[in-house]
């Protein structure tokens, strides 16, 4: 038997964010560039410029991370927001859900 979305995310069997961007040709070109510029400048580097810039680098990461996330909850949040529109919310839900994710992120 299938299990329905919400099973499958609580159980860990749905990654969302490791399926955004595959199959997308121009951002694996990117993020080859990316990773090519990177790693010449990281040989350019002295010992201590290199775990510099590593400490840089795991900090961008992990705001990177972040971000990503607060970007999917917002998105989320917009998604509800207009599900109980088109279902004709007629106790307001859309906007209070929409209000919500705009007080939470600053509005995106």
């Amino acid at each position: 038997m299938s299990k329905n979305i919400l099973q499958q995310l609580y159980d860990g069997k749905i990654y969302p964010a490791e399926n955004i961007g595959h199959g997308n040709p121009e951002l694996q070109k990117l993020n080859d560039k990316v990773a090519a510029e990177k790693a010449k400048f990281i040989k350019s580097l002295s010992e201590n410029d290199r775990a510099n810039f590593q400490k840089v680098n795991d900090l961008n990461d992990e705001s990177a991370a972040f971000y990503g996330y607060e970007c999917f909850a917002h998105g989320f949040k917009l998604a509800v927001s207009l599900l109980f529109e088109s279902l004709g919310d007629k106790n307001g839900l859309a906007q209070t859900v929409g209000s919500m994710a705009n007080e939470e992120n600053g509005s995106l």
